[in-house]
């Protein structure tokens, strides 16, 4: 396996439903990789990205002070696999060995130990998507360093299958023709602390791969 490192974008909400996914781009080919969350998650990951810390351990406070006190401690976070539309992920230990993890629990404890989360090459080629910088800003106001936008591109990338990739990914996620090329109006529109969360039921379904209607399952 090869793996990559890639950029955390933070939580997203999408479409009419507002579905939540973390983003992770792949800077080198401007390629990003949504994982759905389920909106529990999706809440704890923006509330701790806010600088919020329980006053009392929660179960990933407990999962990192039982990896960090009980084991040789975290070298790695990786996401290993992608499966019916399922990420699998994977913690690894100073020691060599791994624990199977939810994807949205590792980029959790990413989060907490500071630590870069990497992909499996070939995980990316099959569910990242190409976003150009352009796209990045307008859709999900991900602003990128050294990114240079150019207003008024008909391509922004220069490649029309990878336009039509985007397209396709974006209607996926709930946008219409209008959205994509009337008012240009993106799925990051009135994202905030909580709007993922609409009150239906967890069911551990998080962690699903591009494309997906975002139903949640394991």
């Amino acid at each position: 396996m090869t793996f990559i490192p890639v950029e955390y974008h933070g939580v997203h909400t999408t479409g009419p439903e507002q579905f939540a996914c973390v983003v992770l781009r792949w800077a080198e080919q401007k390629r990003i990789l949504p994982i759905w969350l389920s909106p529990l998650a999706a809440a704890e990951l923006e509330i701790r990205d806010k600088g919020y810390s329980p006053r009392r351990p929660g179960s990933h406070e407990l999962l990192a002070e039982t990896l960090t006190r009980l084991t040789s401690g975290v070298s790695g976070i990786n996401i290993v696999s992608h499966y019916e539309g399922v990420f699998i992920a994977s913690i690894v230990l100073n020691d060599g060995q791994e624990i199977d993890a939810r994807a949205s629990d590792a980029v959790i404890l990413a989060r907490m130990f500071e630590m870069d989360i990497h992909v499996d090459e070939d995980v990316l080629l099959q569910a990242s998507v190409f976003v150009s910088d352009e796209d990045l800003a307008d859709y999900l106001q991900v602003q990128v360093k050294g990114a240079t936008v150019t207003e008024g591109d008909s391509s922004a990338s220069g490649d029309a299958q990878a336009d039509k990739d985007f397209e396709e990914m974006m209607r996926s996620l709930g946008m219409s023709e209008e959205d994509l090329f009337g008012r240009g109006a993106g799925p990051g529109d009135g994202d905030g602390p909580g709007d993922s969360d609409d009150g239906s039921e967890d069911v551990d379904g998080d962690d699903r791969g591009s494309g997906d209607d975002g139903d949640s399952r394991d």
